[in-house]
């Protein structure tokens, strides 16, 4: 494989990462978006219980997103967007604190394995070769 293809490859794992996390961000902010418009009030359990919900399907969306633009090594690709966001939500559980109740940050760090699982599965159907 030539120096050109390697990096070439290597540019590609970089933009479906890069995508990925953006996708992350957008669908968040769209169930906010949501929830501000169907009336949610800031904090309360509702409201946190809707963001958690957008924040797992966010998840499974950019699972996706990364597995299925993935050149080579989709499984792997998904393993290293899954460690990535956990470094991400542990920081943000630790950064909050007690600001959120245990139930939520739990949420966040605990599905986290379902939403990476649940979207690569999803994009890896149909894909088999891979």
């Amino acid at each position: 494989m030539s120096l050109k293809h390697r990096f070439v490859l290597a540019l590609r794992s970089l933009l479906a990462i890069a995508l990925a996390c953006v996708v992350e961000v957008l669908i968040n902010q769209g169930g906010g978006e949501l929830a501000d418009r169907a009336g949610f009030p800031w904090g309360g359990e509702r409201r946190l219980a809707w963001d958690l919900a957008w924040v797992f399907i966010a998840g499974v969306l950019a699972a996706w997103v990364v597995t299925r633009l993935a050149p080579r090594a989709p499984r792997v690709h998904a393993a290293v967007f899954f460690v990535l966001m956990l470094v991400v939500a542990v920081a943000a559980v630790v950064q909050l604190g007690s600001d959120w109740p245990g139930w939520f940050s739990a949420g966040i760090l605990l599905t986290l394995p379902l939403q990476v699982a649940l979207g690569a599965w999803w994009a890896l159907q149909g894909n088999v070769q891979k």
